[in-house]
């Protein structure tokens, strides 16, 4: 269970769930050994001792002197220190509370002061063998009758006190981050992570806690706390992994401010949207693109294919791994040549591995971003009729069924579009709308057309027919500017011929890339029209219907960035 601070007059006090805690881990525990009652707290008998009277002080400049001499309690293991590293913890203490660091995130409480202090009572003197004990930063360390952390030398007798036990060790115990505190750390100019980072900590929030909250009342309509718990809250982590908890085990493969900076001019180009979207659309630029550095690069180690071997893994998959896109956020043999692992050094973190990439593995064709845009032709809302000469279209669905193994037809159906009104100058036509297009990147645009066999066998010498069409496309010709539409649709191809006794897929065009991009709009912005035959009389061997099973737009990205018009 995660730790909770919130504030009450300006006191800092600590709220924790008893659930859970062995027999000797009670409000009673605060008696000494002997049975009796010290009168001293843990603040009043630390201030007794010389040798750790630094510590001391930047408790005390942190905040901490009041809750140690609350009655809530604590085992404090207090470290010998120098004066000269007492004052480096509280101007690291005092620079990142100016910076607006919340305290969760502060180094001097999350790495030094929390790892040093633990909830309850604990008597060294009666353990039989080694345990762990949870700090309050949440880390585990291993405890001794004579020892912390398997590094630190207990000093003399513990001292029993009023809300808790004091206990002396000849140093700091190591702090062993978990990744988030690893990355955070990481500083190291062009190879280090502050890119990453500082995108992270933009979506740091800290929120209310209204079970654990104490109401004092209704005031104007909204509840009023008395006390308020708070938590630190970040949708990134929630959504891709939890790198920022101690319970968890996972791999992080962080990108490099290099790698960042080489990279995210290249994945903004992906995402130029209109400019009457206005600030909306720079702000979905900003976060497309910067997301483009975080999808399929969290993996939990405990959601990965059993048997799972971590020293050379056949593959593994991100946690935005789904089975309905198997060939995204899966990367096969990575710790061989050429893997996504391959050459990396691992960092041991508290809950997993960070891998620091300073070559960026992860292709776009990997993320979700790029998948294959498929249109599914049957369905309605994917799709309008748009007549040129009165009403000349028809439109019908037919169902195929799953096991007709002779025409494999996508979701089970497929769209006819057939000319409702023989012998005028009609052309039959359908619409469709594109979504999630990607600026500058490079679509093969292709159509699946359907045999009238799929969905009636009988249905032979209509199937004999060849169809014939022309693709038109309309999108915005620049961030600036207006539908390429009506007249000055863009046409794809003229007069193609389709095969119709089999499934036939047709690419349209190839590499065609669009200026601006639709990707997240909820009113797609790309028109992709299907023409069939037009005039009043259908050339011998032809037919003016259309079968039309999907439509795809397959990208190819490439490496390069900017802005190609069409």
């Amino acid at each position: 269970m995660k730790l909770k601070y919130y504030m009450q007059t300006g006191v800092v006090a600590l709220i924790a769930a008893t659930t859970g805690v062995s027999c000797t881990d009670t409000w009673d525990d605060h008696y000494s050994v002997n049975g009796s009652v010290p009168g001293a707290t843990l603040w009043e008998n630390m201030l007794l001792d010389e040798s750790i009277r630094p510590f001391v002080r930047v408790l005390d400049s942190c905040g901490y002197k009041d809750m140690l001499n609350s009655n809530q309690v604590f085992t404090v293991w207090a470290p010998e220190i120098t004066e000269e590293e007492a004052q480096e913890w509280i101007e690291t203490y005092k620079r990142e509370k100016s910076q607006g660091v919340v305290d969760d995130d502060n180094a001097t409480l999350n790495q030094f002061i929390r790892n040093h202090i633990a909830l309850y009572n604990r008597q060294v003197s009666s353990l039989t063998e080694d345990e762990t004990v949870k700090m309050l930063n949440g880390k585990r360390l291993s405890l001794t009758s004579s020892m912390l952390n398997g590094e630190v030398n207990m000093v003399g007798n513990g001292v029993p006190s009023s809300n808790g036990m004091l206990y002396k060790v000849d140093g700091p115990a190591t702090f062993f981050p978990n990744i988030w505190e690893r990355v955070r750390m990481d500083l190291e100019g062009e190879n280090g992570l502050d890119s990453v980072a500082n995108f992270f900590l933009s979506w740091n929030r800290v929120e209310l806690d209204e079970e654990a909250s104490v109401p004092g009342g209704i005031v104007d309509g909204e509840t009023v706390y008395l006390d308020s718990v708070m938590y630190n809250y970040n949708i990134i982590f929630n959504n891709y992994g939890q790198i920022d908890t101690e319970d968890s085990s996972y791999w992080y493969v962080a990108p490099t401010n290099k790698i960042w900076r080489e990279n995210i001019d290249k994945y903004r180009s992906y995402f130029e949207f209109h400019n009457n979207l206005g600030k909306d659309g720079d702000s979905l630029q900003n976060l497309y693109s910067k997301l483009m550095f975080v999808y399929g690069s969290f993996f939990n180690v405990r959601e990965q294919e059993l048997p799972f071997n971590e020293a050379n893994p056949d593959s593994i998959v991100a946690t935005t791994y789904t089975s309905y896109s198997p060939d995204f956020s899966k990367f096969e043999w990575p710790m061989q040549a050429g893997g996504l692992l391959h050459g990396l050094t691992p960092q041991d973190c508290s809950n997993g591995r960070l891998y620091k990439a300073t070559d960026w593995r992860i292709p776009p064709t990997k993320l979700i971003y790029m998948r294959p845009i498929q249109v599914e032709a049957e369905y309605a809302n994917n799709y309008s009729t748009v007549t040129l000469s009165g009403d000349s279209t028809s439109i019908q669905v037919n169902e195929v069924e799953a096991t007709n193994e002779n025409f494999k037809v996508s979701t089970g159906g497929y769209l006819v579009v057939k000319d409702a009104r023989s012998g005028r100058t009609n052309q039959p036509e359908v619409t469709f709308k594109i979504p999630r297009t990607l600026s500058n990147c490079p679509y093969d645009i292709k159509v699946v057309f359907a045999s009238p066999l799929a969905g009636d066998s009988l249905a032979k010498e209509d199937a004999q027919l060849k169809r014939q069409f022309t693709a038109k496309i309309r999108y915005y010709s620049s961030r600036t500017g207006d539908m390429i539409e009506g007249s000055n649709a863009r046409t794809l191809c003229t007069d193609v011929d389709v095969d119709a006794t089999r499934m036939d897929t047709i690419t349209v065009t190839e590499g065609f890339k669009f200026p601006v991009s639709n990707y997240g709009e909820e009113d797609p912005r790309v028109l992709l029209t299907i023409q069939s035959i037009k005039g009043r009389t259908v050339p011998s061997g032809y037919s003016k219907d259309l079968a039309i099973d999907c439509v795809i737009f397959e990208p190819r990205p490439t490496s390069g960035s900017g802005s190609d018009e069409n």
